[in-house]
């Protein structure tokens, strides 16, 4: 009985060690092709500044169309992300090589989608405060609005980067990857999208998004993560083949 406690204790050590590894790799890569973040985040800026002239300065006084903005925002800024999931590792060869060793790909599924959740926080952080500055962001519902978003957030930004990861590998192979990844990714990310919307405009006289309560849009929310993160480790060894 001891015999097999230790020897899950070390499988669980050497998982957690190769998943260590994946995140250093991927930091690595973004590192080297950093003009891909920074232009990412060009982009971003730009948004933040053309749509103030498409919206007008009246509908901007309202807090949801403010927040619906920061949304649109975000939702552009994952889409560049998971479109580029596997890219680095695709161009420097190294994920030839990491499917060609003894990493799980439990593990290496694992890595990329925290990594991925880290770096689309990484581009919201600054987006984030570029929009409360140039939107005008009340002081009033500016704390509890940040109270809201950052765990919204950051439970859009996993549940994205795992359905990206499912997605990422399942056109990975398609010559019209470029047409099928965002057809199969924006249909089944909208129930997300609309749940990280619907939380965030419960900020001053706002009302919740259709005729679901708070908790239940918790639920969908917490559900993406959860689902699609085991449906991608039940299928990492049929997802990652060589």
């Amino acid at each position: 009985m001891k015999t097999n406690y230790n020897i899950k204790k070390i499988d669980f050590s050497n998982w957690f060690s190769y998943f260590i590894f994946i995140n250093k790799i991927s930091c690595r890569s973004i590192w080297v092709r950093k003009a891909s973040w920074f232009g990412t985040l060009l982009f971003a800026g730009c948004l933040l500044i053309l749509f103030p002239f498409g919206l007008g300065t009246e509908a901007l006084q309202r807090n949801d169309v403010q927040i619906g903005s920061l949304w649109i925002i975000n939702e552009f800024i994952a889409a560049l992300v998971i479109g580029r999931m596997f890219s680095p590792e695709q161009e420097s060869y190294a994920l030839d090589y990491l499917l060609s060793s003894r990493i799980p790909r439990a593990a290496l599924l694992a890595g990329k989608i925290s990594f991925t959740s880290l770096q689309i926080l990484s581009l919201q952080i600054p987006v984030t405060f570029l929009w409360v500055i140039l939107y005008n962001v009340q002081s009033s519902i500016l704390i509890e609005l940040l109270k809201t978003i950052v765990p919204v957030s950051l439970i859009f930004n996993l549940g994205t980067a795992s359905l990206g990861a499912l997605v990422s590998c399942l056109t990975a192979r398609s010559l019209a990857k470029e047409i099928l990844q965002p057809m199969l990714f924006f249909p089944l990310q909208s129930g997300l999208l609309l749940a990280a919307v619907s939380l965030s405009l419960q900020i001053g006289d706002n009302v919740l998004l259709g005729a679901f309560s708070s908790s239940a849009w918790w639920t969908i929310l917490s559900a993406y993560p959860i689902l699609f993160t085991a449906l991608g480790f039940v299928l990492s060894n049929v997802l990652l083949q060589e």
